[in-house]
């Protein structure tokens, strides 16, 4: 499973190392580390994506440059010499260099970098409140600001031939202009746009569990007979998941086990779903399987397959993976044109598809729910890998407890609250969090993890972090009983899905308006003792932070 988590432990050794002087270093351990020194650099101003040149000593053994905090690509390197790239997004300020052995040195002069101006080939024909603008052409993240007649428009993300701009929690006009201010003193403006309510904005519709395997499943064998071996197994993404294995696929003559599920008869209504998506956790362990769902609506089944959903998977009529993924594909795209309605009985049917009688079939599934949309999975950190941060957790340190985590490991914090349960306690940090696409958040973000309060209490917090930037949460969700502490979870591990409203937390530092979501970010969850009374051993065990444009909790009202 890709692991977005970088350990800030590794980075403090690192800074640790770097801020060793060479006189202790050397009289240590007898090894002086060689600085890669700038000497001098020409020329002293140039435009943007030109070469630069640097002199000094010992530039063989640089590995990054950055004009501020601007990473430039290296074109060219020897003893003397290093000839770079100007960055885009470069500003006027000194040029610094680091070499293999993480020793730094800055140039003494600064680079005064020439911007490009911009041509705007397409204006929007008109601006969707709480939505994002994007208007195209050459150059475009050359431009400085944008405003909506008086509105300052927050850059969301920029390319140099689009860039785009969150209109959320703006107040804007019935119509007007856009004006654009450019890095070179360009001023360019729109025609009158007119401001129109969304269109396809939606709040998501309540998650439906269809399986996670905790308990077995209803199922209908082999309806042609072919061997395999399947059911449910204990390796799952989280606790348990459904496996068929057989000794080859036989195409669309190898058909091994149905799932079924009808709700206790009840169906699943699906009316009020804007964009009803399938959205499962699925592992082939480097082989290849398949599957495909059945639907039945008014006493009338069908079955549609899953075929790279628009170019967003690889299946070609079967799937392979390298380990978990989630998927999620529009059943209206596969073919249910009347799938918003009221649905009788969804079904999986494990059968060869194009895996073929030479190919072993093997296939794995987890957490299968219709979802309100795709799930657009990002990552924050699990407990796989070390979190980093100064929270002193233990991994598995929980006893008694009952449900599931995500894989083997998850982290534990026991503490007794203090006198004064809002002193620090220690936080987990991930660092570089991946930025969030605005078109494909540009319903909702929520934040998901388990947690377990054990046999008592328990509190944890929430930061984000980028630049001066530092925005916290600190209530929780109060929908689920949270109230400066989790409700507790009586020794059961509980998903929280959170909103992920950025304007409705805490500014400890900057602004949220200045926040860019697209942009990377950090991630802390911290500890205190919170609305946990005085002396009470608390109890803290957490695991799989990520990102979804939809809730994982299907349990939530």
């Amino acid at each position: 499973m890709k692991n977005y988590i970088k350990l800030l432990y590794g980075i403090v050794l690192v800074s640790l190392l770097a801020g060793c002087t060479e006189d202790e270093f050397s009289k240590n351990y007898d090894i002086n580390l060689p600085v890669s020194e700038i000497v001098d650099f020409n020329p002293k101003t140039e435009r943007v994506g030109n070469e630069i040149t640097l002199y000094g000593e010992n530039m063989q053994f640089v590995t990054s440059v950055f004009i501020g905090n601007a990473s430039a690509t290296i074109v060219n390197q020897d003893k003397e010499i290093l000839v770079i790239r100007v960055p885009r997004m470069a500003e006027v300020a000194n040029i610094t260099v680091a070499n293999k052995y993480k020793r730094e040195n800055i140039s003494k002069e600064v680079f005064t970098p020439q911007y490009l101006d911009v041509v705007i080939n397409q204006w929007p024909v008109e601006i969707e409140r709480g939505k994002t603008v994007t208007i195209t052409g050459e150059n475009m993240d050359m431009i400085q600001s944008l405003k909506f007649e008086s509105v300052t428009l927050s850059k969301a993300a920029a390319s140099e031939t689009s860039a785009t701009y969150a209109t959320a929690g703006l107040t804007l006009p019935e119509s007007g202009s856009l004006i654009a201010v450019t890095k070179t003193g360009q001023t360019l403006t729109s025609p009158v746009i007119s401001v129109v309510e969304p269109k396809t904005t939606y709040t998501p519709q309540q998650t439906i569990l269809l399986w996670d395997f905790e308990t077995a499943p209803a199922t209908a064998d082999g309806w042609r007979g072919t061997p395999y071996t399947g059911g449910v197994v204990d390796n799952g993404f989280f606790g348990k998941a459904f496996q068929i294995k057989s000794d080859a696929g036989n195409g669309w003559d190898g058909c091994y086990i149905k799932l079924t599920n009808n709700n206790s008869g009840n169906g699943f209504n699906l009316t009020t779903f804007t964009s009803p998506h399938i959205t499962f956790l699925v592992n082939t362990n480097g082989k290849s399987g398949y599957m495909n769902p059945a639907i039945t609506i008014g006493g009338s089944e069908s079955d549609k397959h899953f075929t790279g959903q628009g170019g967003e998977y690889t299946d070609n009529y079967k799937i392979t993976t390298n380990g978990w993924e989630w998927r999620s594909y529009d059943l209206e795209a596969m073919g249910w044109s009347n799938i918003k309605g009221q649905v009788d009985k969804i079904d999986l049917w494990f059968r060869g598809g194009n895996v073929g009688s030479s190919e072993p079939f093997e296939i794995m599934i987890d957490q299968v729910m219709i979802t309100d949309g795709p799930l657009n999975p990002t990552l924050i950190w699990d407990a796989e890998a070390p979190a980093g941060g100064d929270l002193p957790v233990t991994f598995n340190g929980g006893t008694g407890l009952t449900g599931y985590h995500q894989g083997e490991k998850y982290v534990t914090y026991n503490y007794t609250v203090g006198s004064d349960a809002w002193a620090w306690l220690g936080n987990i940090m991930s660092l570089d969090v991946e930025g969030l696409d605005p078109g494909k958040y540009g319903n909702a973000i929520y934040l998901n993890f388990l947690v377990n309060t054990g046999d008592t209490e328990g509190y944890a917090g929430f930061q984000i972090l980028q630049g001066d930037n530092k925005l916290a949460n600190q209530k929780l969700d109060s929908s689920y009983g949270d109230n400066y502490k989790f409700a507790p979870t009586n020794s059961k591990w509980e998903w929280r899905s959170m909103l992920f409203d950025i304007t409705a937390w805490d500014v400890w530092g900057g602004s949220a308006a200045s926040f860019n979501l697209s942009q990377p970010f950090n991630f802390s969850v911290y500890a205190r003792g919170g609305n946990i009374a005085s002396g009470v051993n608390a109890k803290l065990n957490m695991d799989y932070f990520i990102f979804t444009s939809v809730p994982l909790d299907a349990t939530k009202e």
